[in-house]
């Protein structure tokens, strides 16, 4: 069976937010532990430490793929402010990354991260207005969990363990099972840009059998 995968809509930069205080470490010795490589992006870790930083800031971050007008209902004042906001320091998450329920805890770390950068990156926090205008978005847009016990099946287990690492298990519902397998390869491309543990083949395997054989009928 081939999969087809879902293109990319555009290509950023993201700026990694910890970096600003990696590059400002000095050894005792008054040399610098992290410096500008040769290359676009590249750095001379001088320490364990600052390579694990450097480790951090890369993980969770929104996989490239999603523009403005992919976003639910894209010409609202909400959607324009998640555009304004989010897309200032890394790609433009999907509403669909987390629950309603994960959606609140999210921010909140985000937030805090705006309202500590310094004033050079100019990066314009939003007010309580605006945020309470981009929660709200997102959480009316967010991921539809699964309600209650997993159905049971061969590859239940793995699906619980593998897809909980990056957010709340997802009604299976969702999608037919025509449509999980190119669904469950996006996630996999995400897991990888995200620096999260891959599946195994036969987690894959058990994974996509389960999906198929419990999803909604076409």
């Amino acid at each position: 069976m081939r999969i087809q995968g879902l293109p990319g809509s555009r290509s950023r930069v993201i700026p990694l937010l910890f970096l600003v205080p990696l590059l400002a470490c000095q050894r005792p010795d008054g040399n610098q532990t992290a410096s500008v490589g040769a290359g676009p992006g590249s750095f001379d870790l001088g320490s364990g430490n600052d390579a694990l930083l450097l480790a951090a800031a890369k993980i969770a971050l929104p996989p490239p793929g999603i523009g403005p007008g992919d976003l639910p209902n894209p010409s609202s004042r909400e959607a324009g402010l998640v555009v304004q906001y989010c897309a200032q320091c890394h790609q433009l998450p999907s509403p669909a990354m987390h629950s309603a329920t994960d959606w609140p805890r999210v921010l909140r770390r985000m937030w805090l991260r705006m309202d500590r950068l310094p004033p050079a990156m100019q990066v314009r926090a939003p007010d309580e207005g605006d945020r309470g205008g981009v929660l709200t978005y997102l959480m009316a847009n967010g991921l539809i969990v699964s309600g209650g016990e997993l159905p049971a099946g061969a590859g239940r287990q793995d699906f619980a363990v593998v897809c909980s690492r990056c957010h709340a298990l997802p009604d299976i519902r969702n999608h037919s099972a025509r449509d999980w397998p190119a669904v469950f390869q996006r996630m996999e491309r995400n897991m990888e840009r995200m620096n999260v543990a891959p599946p195994t083949g036969n987690q894959t395997s058990n994974i996509l059998l389960y999906l198929q054989d419990v999803a909604q009928p076409e």
